[in-house]
């Protein structure tokens, strides 16, 4: 019989960030990120309009880190120290060796490299600590950056998957599947 694989809260470093799991003592950064607007381009739920709100949302993200099946970090810029995004690994498929990723950065650290080396951190902790074969993303079909950034750390897209997401107003937006594979 296998080990049983558990994704656990540790603490994953980077050159310029670290990920750091995610608690209250964020919030107040993770609020101030989340009132761009722009934030919102490629996300299903209305804009945040109060730090109540990113409360809320935030405890929902810390409830679900307690199952050892998924967990979530905040990004932390090591300089500043500020909290400047949050990263998740989840839905968990120990037969499989799968797992997929999810991410939200500040627009203010857009196209500076955070995500990269984000990502990064994040896959070396998958394929190297819990020895998992296949990573996926999900990302809205219209999220260039979002798709060249997985192109980059070596995803491939396996396909479109249509109407996959379905906006807040109503609206229907397909989903590009990527994903990478410990051999590649």
């Amino acid at each position: 019989m296998s080990k049983k694989i558990s994704i656990d809260p540790v603490v994953l470093k980077g050159d310029r960030i670290v990920l750091q799991p995610v608690s209250l003592a964020g919030l107040d950064d993770f609020h101030e990120y989340s009132m761009h607007k722009e934030f919102y381009n490629y996300f299903e739920f209305p804009e945040f309009k109060n730090i109540s709100e990113s409360e809320e949302y935030l405890q929902k993200i810390i409830n679900r880190s307690e199952s050892s099946k998924q967990q979530f970090w905040f990004i932390q810029e090591i300089q500043s120290k500020k909290v400047i995004g949050s990263f998740g690994v989840h839905s968990l498929d120990e037969y499989r060796g799968s797992v997929e990723i999810g991410y939200g950065l500040s627009p203010l650290y857009w196209g500076k490299g955070y995500f990269q080396e984000s990502v990064n951190v994040i896959l070396e902790y998958i394929f190297n600590d819990l020895h998992l074969h296949r990573v996926v993303a999900r990302t809205f079909e219209s999220n260039q950056a979002s798709i060249k950034g997985l192109e980059k750390v070596g995803f491939k897209t396996e396909g479109v998957m249509v109407d996959y997401y379905k906006k807040h107003n109503g609206r229907w937006f397909n989903a590009v599947l990527m994903a990478k594979l410990s051999k590649n």
